[in-house]
């Protein structure tokens, strides 16, 4: 007996599924307990709807903006209450019907006592993140840099006393980046960053 299997493929839309860099950011902010989301507007849009999601996959709306208040290249920004790690994109709609999806930006709230501040932003030349938290470091700490696509450019370990890092980035291309800080095997600090 043999079975015939047969793969129906239908063609969807590019649109509803391209990637855009919007130069979507966002950081966690200590003293508010809440992640700052942050984007520019290209002046060409209809509406944007940010989304989170705590897995990648599953995406739930959070904010609405209309074209009623968008105002060509200002920033806009959001205050999310959201906990844990998190998946933060936009869906762009250039009309009412169409829209296109940001690249996605991951934001790990960090754990109890782990305050890292990173400056400048954009980073020029060099990058520089400081220890800001009261709690002592009981570990080795570990910086990666790396593309959103995971391919690393820069790996660091230093020692847990170290409370200034200067990371030198002139060998990386113009983009969006991740750092990562991890102590004892666990990642404390995670942030995506324009060079």
């Amino acid at each position: 007996m043999k079975f015939l299997l047969t793969i129906i493929l239908v063609a969807l839309p590019a649109f509803h599924f391209a990637q855009i860099n919007s130069h979507l950011t966002a950081v966690y902010e200590s003293r508010k307990k809440s992640v700052k989301v942050k984007w520019q507007n290209s002046g060409n849009v209809n509406s944007y709807v940010l989304q989170r999601s705590a897995d990648n996959r599953e995406w739930k709306d959070i904010a609405r903006i209309g074209a009623a208040v968008l105002i060509k290249n200002a920033f806009i920004s959001y205050n999310d209450e959201g906990s844990g790690k998190n998946y933060y994109r936009l869906k762009i709609y250039n009309t009412k019907t169409s829209w296109e999806f940001s690249t996605v930006v991951m934001v790990i709230n960090p754990a109890p006592g782990y305050n890292w501040i990173m400056y400048p932003v954009p980073v020029l030349d060099v990058l520089n993140l400081q220890y800001n938290g009261s709690e002592l470091i009981p570990g080795v700490i570990s910086v990666f840099i790396q593309s959103i696509e995971g391919k690393v450019y820069t790996r660091l370990r230093l020692a847990s006393t170290t409370r200034q890092i200067q990371i030198p980035v002139s060998n990386l291309g113009r983009g969006t980046y991740d750092i990562r800080v991890v102590i004892m095997d666990e990642v404390v600090w995670n942030q995506r960053f324009i060079k």
